[in-house]
């Protein structure tokens, strides 16, 4: 397999998921990311992660970039773009300012339609998504805990163009123990991530709870399964049909998940903005264009959005 140069822009658990297995292949890598300590850290003692899977790799303290504008001149072949998908127009114009033309950007975020930003910055034939089926959290500066991955992830193009680019990727990250899949279906397998995400994530958010404890809890269960019910039903009314049993499915693959905190939940905690537009905000929009109700999902909006406020001091 030959070498690629890769950069990953947000070393959050998803980021530095990817990037220990990237590296630990044999491929180099370069992080970006304005969490100054967790870099320092990594450039000190290397990226630690355990749990489901335990690696260490080491990173040169080149490969280490404290902001976009230090990957400007830098041989990278690609690009994946790991941030809250909530901050895609900042972050999109100062990428385009430090990267060569012909550079392939992939999505590897939340949400629904994440990759239409980045296509309309770079071109659809150097712009792809993958979902991943991979979750985790950062317990530590330099640490990351990998909390499941319910093989495999999916990697597809918006335009036949990037084909080629797409089944490469999907064997460099399957040959480094990241089991990822070409599909010419993405956006199935992300309306199916977004579904599983608008049913679990907030709800974790809004109750400081694990995954596990509101899937074996009776009342957010039922809400978790009503909310996956209103998910497919838009998704259907747009043309996104899935499998016979795809909500046991979901349910399945939720119940999987054990006490794993939701990224949205670390959000709310630490007072930053949510993903929520790009997840249930999502299907309340889809909904609304097929003329569907979508009570569920307008009201986690609703709720997700009102914890988003500062908190009232007197």
């Amino acid at each position: 397999m030959d070498e690629y140069n890769f950069g990953i822009v947000g070393i959050g658990p998803i980021g530095s998921i990817m990037a220990t297995h990237l590296v630990k292949a044999g491929h180099n890598v370069t992080l970006v990311d304005i969490l100054k300590d967790h870099l320092d850290e990594i450039k000190k003692n290397g990226l630690i992660l355990i749990g489901f899977k335990e690696m260490k790799v080491s990173f040169p303290g080149e490969s280490i970039c404290y902001s976009i504008d230090e990957m400007r001149g830098r041989n990278i072949d690609v690009v994946f773009i790991s941030v809250k998908a909530s901050i895609l127009p900042k972050v999109l114009p100062m990428l385009k300012k430090v990267t060569m033309p012909g550079t392939t950007f992939v999505s590897l975020q939340n949400g629904l339609d994440a990759e239409d930003f980045i296509a309309d910055f770079f071109g659809k034939e150097n712009t792809l998504r993958i979902v991943v089926n991979y979750a985790g959290s950062i317990i530590d500066n330099g640490k990351v805990k990998m909390s499941f991955f319910n093989a495999p992830n999916y990697i597809g193009m918006i335009d036949p163009s990037a084909e080629e680019k797409a089944k490469k990727l999907a064997e460099i990250i399957t040959s480094a123990d990241l089991e990822t899949a070409f599909t010419t279906e993405i956006k199935k397998y992300e309306w199916e991530k977004t579904i599983l995400n608008t049913a679990l994530s907030p709800v974790c958010a809004l109750t400081r709870r694990t995954m596990k404890q509101m899937m074996e809890f009776e009342e957010t269960r039922d809400l978790v399964e009503a909310i996956l019910r209103e998910g497919i039903e838009v998704a259907e009314a747009n043309d996104i049909y899935f499998d016979s049993g795809f909500l046991e499915h979901c349910i399945g693959y939720l119940n999987k998940a054990g006490h794993h905190k939701t990224s949205m939940h670390v959000d709310i905690e630490r007072g930053s903005p949510t993903e929520i537009g790009f997840i249930n905000g999502k299907i309340v929009k889809y909904g609304k264009l097929k003329g569907i109700p979508t009570p569920y999902n307008s009201t986690i909006v609703s709720l997700i959005r009102g914890s988003e406020l500062p908190e009232y001091k007197a």
